[in-house]
């Protein structure tokens, strides 16, 4: 009997974790280590992050690496784009130089580098990463060009999903890549399920079903926006806050069983809300926190 009871407790704990939302480490755990890093990647698993969220960008010599910001004073001890900089020359600084925990530069002058994407994916090759194209003056097919043949000399490329607020970086994609759709598109949808109780997708053109279980969709949990109006004498704006609710969640999920990544999950109580909504995902700045929201 005793035996027995425990074989359920534990079919049970987990059925729940299998149920729960997968958690997605924001830049590889922001709030924890040195963004975008392999330090920040290694401890973000370590606390049991499910999907590591990363940002590239293109070296001078077309390469991507791990990186967020526009200039590089704003994280490492250099200056400029990283598209002024070879692989190497980046691979120079102090990518947490400016990482600062309790008021301390913890990480300053302990080896943390800018890591390049090959580099990443040849050192954890069993996990699972949403990768964030961020280049701000990369050529899109050049950038494309240069993730396609990253993406044949690494073991099981199907685990890489890709994003971008950039619908044009998307667009270069192949289509067989997995990708996000574009924040328009996901605002759009969002907004009239919220706000006019519409469940409105877009048929694709030559298509005679709208059903696309590959479809992938990330957008905050809650977001402000602008809302503007025509009305008899002009135009009328309003400011709100676009907030997910159910029926929004149920628009995306019954019309194309899509996997909906919510942004900006950063307390248990948006844990569990985020929980009860059915979100496939929780993007997080600090798994080390998220790890006991479950």
């Amino acid at each position: 009997m005793k035996i027995s009871f425990i074989l359920l407790s534990l079919l049970f704990y987990l059925q729940n974790a299998l149920a729960s939302p997968l958690i997605v480490a924001h830049r590889a755990g922001t709030a924890d280590f040195p963004e975008n890093t392999q330090h920040a990647i290694s401890r973000s698993l370590s606390n049991e992050a499910n999907i590591i969220w990363i940002t590239i960008q293109l070296s001078k010599d077309g390469i991507p690496v791990l990186y967020r910001p526009k200039d590089l004073n704003e994280l490492t001890d250099g200056n400029g784009l990283v598209s002024e900089h070879t692989l190497e020359e980046l691979q120079l600084l102090d990518a947490a130089y400016y990482f600062n925990q309790d008021g301390q530069y913890v990480y300053r002058g302990r080896g943390v580098k800018i890591p390049s994407l090959h580099q990443v994916l040849l050192s954890y090759p069993d996990v699972k990463f949403i990768i964030d194209i961020k280049s701000p003056d990369a050529d899109p097919q050049v950038i494309a060009n240069a993730i396609i043949e990253l993406r044949k000399n690494i073991m099981s490329p199907e685990r890489l999903t890709f994003y971008s607020t950039e619908k044009k970086y998307l667009a270069a994609l192949p289509k067989y890549f997995h990708k996000f759709e574009s924040r328009h598109k996901t605002r759009k949808i969002l907004a009239n399920a919220v706000m006019a109780n519409k469940c409105v997708i877009a048929q694709k053109k030559g298509s005679s079903s709208i059903s696309n279980p590959s479809k992938h969709y990330a957008f905050e949990l809650r977001r402000d926006v602008k809302i503007v109006e025509r009305l008899t004498l002009g135009k009328g704006t309003t400011h709100t806050q676009l907030v997910w609710n159910q029926q929004a969640m149920d628009c995306f999920k019954e019309s194309e069983e899509a996997k909906v990544l919510l942004i900006g999950i950063n307390s248990a109580e948006d844990y569990q809300f985020a929980k009860s909504l059915g979100a496939d995902y929780i993007m997080v700045d600090s798994p080390a926190a998220a790890k006991y929201w479950r």
